[in-house]
C-alpha cells in the first residue's frame, strides 16, 4: 500500500524567507546599534570600522522589502485582520523602549519608531483598501485616500521608514496577483537602497508555500525584533558605552 507523501514545490518557503529576514535585519542592527549608536559616524571614527559598518548595513538592507512581502501574504491568508493588527501594535509597544534604547541611548526616542508601526500602518492600508474594493478587485478612491493617509501617518510619526514603508506594503499588495510587478515594483521603490533590491531576488523563489513552522515558531518569529533589540541595547549601553 502506498504512502501518500506531501510534495513541496521547488523554491524559498515563507519560513525560509522569514529566517533570512531575520538574519539580514540582524547583521543591519548590529552595525547600526554597537557601531554607529557606539562610535558614530564622525570623521574620527577608525577607517576599518567604518567599512565594517558599510558591509553590515549594505547586507541589512535586504530585510525589509523580505518582510513586507510577507507581510502582504500574512495578510491575504489571515482569518481575522482585526487581530493581525492587533498583534503588530502590541509587537511594536514592547520593542519601542529596546528600540530607542539599541540606536539612541535613551528609553524614549520621540523622533524614531520602530518598524512594527510601520508594519501595523501597512496592514490598516491594505484592510481599508480592500474594504473598498469592487468585484473586480479595483479599490475606489476612499480607499485608496485611507491608504495614503496610513503612510502620512507613519512618516508623520517618524516609523521606521516612513510613508515609503507604507507605499512598498501597498504596491506589494495591489501588484499580488503577478509575481514580476511585485519584484519590479518593490527594487524600484526600494533603489534609494542599494543592495534592498536585491531582496527580490529571493522573492521570486518563493514557493507560495508556509513552510514547516510551528506555534511556538511563529510567536518566536514576532519576538525576535524585541528581543534582539534588548540584547543590542545591553551591549551597546553596557560593555561598548
Amino acid at each position: 500500500m502506498e504512502t501518500l507523501q506531501t510534495q513541496t514545490r521547488p523554491g524559498l518557503s515563507g519560513t525560509a524567507l522569514k529566517l533570512a529576514a531575520c538574519i539580514t535585519m540582524l547583521i543591519d542592527h548590529i552595525g547600526a546599534s554597537c557601531i554607529e549608536a557606539t562610535y558614530g559616524v564622525a570623521y574620527r571614527t577608525p577607517p576599518q570600522i567604518l567599512q565594517l559598518d558599510r558591509v553590515l548595513r549594505l547586507i541589512g538592507r535586504l530585510a525589509f522589502p523580505i518582510f513586507c512581502f510577507l507581510l502582504v501574504e500574512g495578510f491575504l491568508h489571515t482569518h481575522d485582520v482585526k487581530k493581525y493588527i492587533g498583534r503588530l501594535f502590541l509587537f511594536g509597544l514592547l520593542s519601542e523602549v529596546p528600540f530607542d534604547m539599541a540606536f539612541f541611548k535613551t528609553p524614549f526616542h520621540w523622533g524614531n519608531q520602530n518598524v512594527y508601526w510601520t508594519l501595523a500602518l501597512g496592514v490598516l492600508a491594505m484592510a481599508l483598501l480592500q474594504k473598498s474594493e469592487d468585484a473586480d478587485g479595483n479599490a475606489a478612491w476612499t480607499g485608496r485616500l485611507a491608504a495614503l493617509a496610513c503612510a502620512v501617518v507613519a512618516q508623520l510619526a517618524g516609523t521606521d521608514y516612513g510613508a515609503i514603508g507604507v507605499a512598498l506594503i501597498v504596491a506589494l499588495y495591489l501588484t499580488r496577483n503577478d509575481r514580476r510587478y511585485q519584484c519590479i515594483l518593490g527594487a524600484v521603490l526600494m533603489l534609494f537602497e542599494i543592495t534592498a533590491p536585491l531582496a527580490f531576488v529571493l522573492l521570486w523563489f518563493y514557493n507560495g508555500e508556509r513552510g514547516r513552522c510551528p506555534q511556538w515558531a511563529k510567536w518566536a518569529f514576532y519576538g525576535f525584533y524585541p528581543v534582539h533589540l534588548t540584547l543590542l541595547a545591553l551591549v551597546t549601553n553596557l560593555l561598548l558605552a
